[in-house]
This record gives structure tokens, sequence and C-alpha cells, in this order.
């Protein structure tokens, strides 16, 4: 073992000798030549290409790179014995990273992609108005020469999609106001933001679940058609009128569509709007994959401008030169307009972005015009109806965690329920107060308390029915009474002129 370890160190000291003398015989510019032929040639002979992707690509961040660290990030976990943990700004979930040339192998369409990421420290940097980090970061891609015509650079297209749908899904989303009187910020933009942590799902949705799986199965064919939607020359968006009494649930139902989907949302203020032009310039500064809600459409602002109004009696010329309807016509041209609406939900401002939902909400569907709830404005129309049964079994679920087969289907008390939950004509809100204030106490007790509320309201919605008809009786009463009156005051007139004609007889 002596013996090996000493014929190591001669030959160690006989290369060194000969790399000494062929940097003394040979100039830096020869050796760097023969190098450079040397990578030519093994490059010829490769099987591999190799392409880098650097951190900063000049003096600008390259896009790309971050692409690949998110999208790495998906197998990282799981294949990689050594990881780098981040949390980006507004994000609710880690992100795990390659470290330093560590290596990570991704298949796209049969072929084998190779990925190190490689960390190295910068030389001192000469003086710039942008400083570089100390660190040079790039991700080394390697994928044999077959396949680079057939991966490339659809695969680089599918790292960016992805990272974008990752870094979005991460995200915290958030929820958008008008600012007032459709001002600017300091950035350009007309929206205030909050983040959005609103809780409502579809499975804590009071709706029976064949109509929410509708619903559902709509919106994940919008989001999944965006090949279908280029096809067919239409615009990615889609429209969803909500309708019902106060309480229903529509407020619910939208933050449910935001978390399936992950959109952000847009609330636009209508009152706050000035001009058409605002309107458009707020839905130019909305983004992709979001919902813009006008909340209440029909007690925003008076969209009634399709009555033609009555030509006015003529008058004399006003003393100034001004149109005599110039002062009217200035005012309207400070409000938004039924036509601005409708031009800004499927007008051609509609177009100018992709993926978006429009949802209208309304207590009065019939105060609203017919061309702002027509198809390709409206798509689905929603009715957010009183509780029913099943509805009721959910927020049993949500508030007092009845779950399904815990009271049996024979059981009075639920029986009960099923009978009066339909004719007391309750919203959900109504039921969830009073399963809030009952859910200390036992499931059936709560229950039993909201079945006499129940009861008690069917028995206020009789009375009320039953006062109502007396109403309308009395008053056809009275309506008989008085087409009567009018014959009994004949009679007595004819009797009266009776009188005096035989008065005027006998006096002849």
């Amino acid at each position: 073992m002596k013996e090996f370890w000493t014929s190591l160190a001669s030959l160690m000291g006989v290369f060194a000798f000969f790399q000494s003398i062929l940097h003394a015989v040979f100039p830096p510019e020869l050796r760097f030549a023969a190098a450079k032929i040397f990578n030519r040639v093994f490059r010829c002979f490769s099987t591999y290409c190799y392409f880098d992707i650097t951190e900063i690509d000049g003096v600008n961040t390259n896009e790309l790179y971050h692409a690949v660290q998110l999208y790495l990030s998906r197998s990282a976990s799981i294949a990689a014995s050594r990881l780098s943990l981040s949390r980006g700004l507004n994000s609710s979930a880690f992100t795990f990273g390659l470290t330093n040339n560590d290596r990570l192998v991704d298949t796209f369409r049969g072929a084998t992609a190779t990925w190190e990421h490689a960390v190295t420290q910068r030389q001192s940097q000469s003086f710039s108005w942008r400083p570089l980090p100390e660190e040079k970061r790039s991700f080394t891609l390697r994928i044999k020469k077959k396949d680079k015509p057939l991966i490339l650079p659809a695969y680089l297209d599918h790292i960016m999609e992805t990272a974008t749908e990752l870094r979005r899904r991460n995200q915290d989303r958030l929820l958008y106001t008008n600012s007032r009187g459709g001002s600017m910020e300091s950035r350009g933009f007309p929206w205030e933001s909050v983040p959005f942590k609103h809780p409502s799902t579809f499975d804590t949705l009071a709706m029976d679940p064949s109509r929410k799986e509708l619903i559902m199965a709509d919106l994940k064919d919008f989001a999944e058609g965006k090949a279908f939607y280029e096809k067919t020359g239409r615009a990615w968006k889609r429209g969803y009128l909500l309708y019902g009494p106060p309480g229903t649930g529509k407020s619910s139902m939208i933050a449910a569509m935001a978390n399936y989907l992950g959109y952000d949302i847009y609330d636009l203020e209508l009152t706050e709007v000035h001009t058409n032009s605002e309107l458009r310039k707020l839905l130019m500064k909305t983004t992709s994959k979001s919902i813009i809600v006008i909340e209440d459409i029909d007690c925003s602002v008076n969209l009634t401008n399709r009555i033609s109004k009555k030509s006015a009696p003529p008058s004399d010329p006003p003393s100034d030169l001004r149109p005599v309807g110039a002062a009217e016509d200035g005012a309207a041209s400070k409000t938004i307009t039924l036509s601005g609406l409708l031009n800004f939900t499927d007008g051609l401002w509609s177009c100018c972005g992709s993926e978006r939902i429009f949802v209208f909400t309304t207590n009065h569907i019939e105060k609203l015009d017919p061309a702002l709830v027509r198809s390709g404005r409206m798509d689905m129309h929603i009715n957010m109806s009183y509780c029913s049964f099943a509805a009721l079994k959910i927020l049993m679920k949500n508030y007092l965690s009845v779950e399904d087969g815990e009271f049996d289907d024979a059981n009075e008390l639920l029986r009960e329920l099923a009978e009066v939950i339909e004719e007391a004509e309750i919203t959900p809100a109504d039921v969830s107060e009073v399963l809030i204030k009952n859910r200390r106490r036992e499931k059936s007790e709560a229950l039993a308390e909201l079945l006499e509320v129940l009861k008690t309201r069917v028995e206020k919605r009789k009375d009320k029915k039953q006062s109502s008809s007396e109403e309308m009786e009395e008053e056809e009463e009275q309506e008989k009474r008085a087409l009567e009156s009018p014959k009994e005051s004949d009679q007595v007139m004819d009797s009266c002129n009776g009188k005096e004609e035989k008065g005027e007889e006998g006096v002849v």
C-alpha cells in the first residue's frame, strides 16, 4: 500500500512538471485557443446540447429563470435530497428549490430534460448604477440533440404557463374596489386592493347539490375553454346573474366562485363612476382570471335612459345663444348610461382582456332592462331562492356538525323540518342566525328551536295571507257598492223629476 501512494505522488509530480513546462512554453492565448478547439470537438461528438438560463440578463431580471425555479419546485420536494425554501410576497405557500449544483430530471413529451442549478461567486464589480448580486445563479438545461426540435420551444412555453398558474395559485387572492371618483393612485392604477380572505366554498354554500354541481361544471368548462373560444371567435368571458330575495347567499356565491377558480374579485361601485370613459378605463385596468362584480345593479344608478322624453312645448328662445337642450345634455354626459354599461359587458371594450367573469346581483330582476340580462351578457341566470331542505342539511353540517346519517331519515324532527321548511319561505341567512345562537346546545335541542321558529314563521305567513285576502274582499265589496250607488241615486233623481212634471201639469 505504501508503494502505491509513493507511485501516485511521483505521477502527480511528473504531471505538475509537464504542466509548468506547458505554461512556460505556450502563451495563454494559445492555451485558450486549444481549449476552445477541444470544446468544439467534444460538442461535435457529444449527444447532448446545453442551455444556460441566468438569473440576470445584462442588467434586467430574467423572467425565465424565476419561472424555471417555480416550475422545478413541484418535483424538487420529492426528487432532490437538499432543498432551499422560500415564501413570496402575498403568498400562502412555501416554495421548494434546488440548492447549489443539485440536479433534477424532468420529462416532456417522452424526452428527458436534466436541470442543474449553479451558484458561483461573482467577481469584484466595477462602478455600476445598479449593483449586481454577489452570487451568480443560473440553471443549465441538458437535452439530447435529437430531442431539441421536439421539445423546444414548446417545453419552455409549458414552463412559463405552469409557473404562471402556480404563482397565481400560491398567491393570496385580492379584492379590488375602484378609487373614489375614478382617480389614479401613485402607480396609475384606479383600483385599491385588500387580501381576499372569504372562507365561502361550494362545499359550505347552502344550495341544492345538483344546482351547485351544474354551476361548478359551467365554471370549469369556462376556465378550460380557451381553445373553444378562440375557435368560435367569441371573447373569453362569461356572465352570471344572481337574483333573489336579500339573504339568500348571493355574496357567498361570488366568494365561492372566486375560491373555486382562484380568481381575483373587482367589486365595481357604479356610484363612484362619473362617465362612460371612466368605466372603460376601469375595465382596461383589470387583469385576466378575474371576476368583475356589480352588486344590486338595479339600485346603483338610474339606467332607465331608454324612455323617450316627451317633446317640450315651444317657448321663447333663451337670452344666450346656447341650444335649449345644452344644459340637460351636459348633465347627462357626466353620468354613465345604459349604453355605456352594455358596451362595458359585451361591447368592443369587453374584449380588451381574456378569461373574465361578469357577475351582476339584484333583488328584483324585473327592474332590469332586457338588453342587460340577455344571453351573451348574462349567460347564466341563477335564482338564489329561499332555503330548501337540502340547503338546510348543509347549514346543519356547517354550524352543528350534523353529518349525513347521524339522524335517522325516519326521525320525527327531521320529517317535520322537511315539511315546514318549504312553506316557511325563510332565507339561509335567517336559518344561519338561529343555528349560530344555538350552536353550543345539543344538536336535537338546536334543531327543535329551529323547528319552532319555522312554525312561527308559517303561522305569521298564514295570518298575513288571510288578512290580505280579507282586505281584498273588503275592497271588492266597496267597489261593488260604489258601482251600485249611482243606480240608486239615478232612481231618486227620476222620482223627483216625475213629481216636478206632475206639479207643472197641475199648474197649467
